[in-house]
């Protein structure tokens, strides 16, 4: 009988052997594949259009201005242009919902100007205006 319980203690020994190398294989998967897609999540902002970053500050400026919470929906244009003052001026057309205090939120459209200083990569809000229609030079 003990060379059967012994035979038994052996099994139950690798079983549990294979069942916490398995567990273990699939943790170290679950790390290598978890770093491999935070790797790609942000290699993929190196391909963010150059106006994205203007845009977003320009509805937070503009929040502030209108005393609103405005939420970017879409670009619907970007222009930008080198100027003397060495830096960038984007001309942006926007999508926007606009909600203020508890009403809800409405679709607006804003047409901004928003300068950017390549020596201290800030930017500054040059112009903000919302409309409730799109902008005839913004389509």
């Amino acid at each position: 009988m003990s060379i059967g319980k012994n035979f038994a203690a052996a099994e139950t020994k690798n079983i549990s052997s294979v069942r916490l190398g398995i567990f273990a294989l699939f943790v170290g998967l679950f790390i290598v594949f978890g770093a491999a897609s935070n790797t790609f999540a942000q290699a993929g902002n190196d391909y963010e259009e150059v106006w994205h970053p203007a845009a977003r500050f320009a509805v937070k400026e503009g929040g502030k201005k209108e005393k609103a919470t405005i939420t970017l929906v879409k670009v619907e244009k970007a222009d930008f242009q080198t100027g003397e003052e060495g830096g960038l001026t984007f001309q942006l057309c926007l999508a926007v919902d606009v909600k203020k205090g508890r009403k809800k939120a409405l679709k607006q459209y804003a047409k901004t100007t928003v300068f950017r200083n390549d020596k201290t990569m800030k930017y500054e809000l040059k112009n903000w205006a919302l409309s409730k229609n799109p902008p005839k030079n913004c389509q």
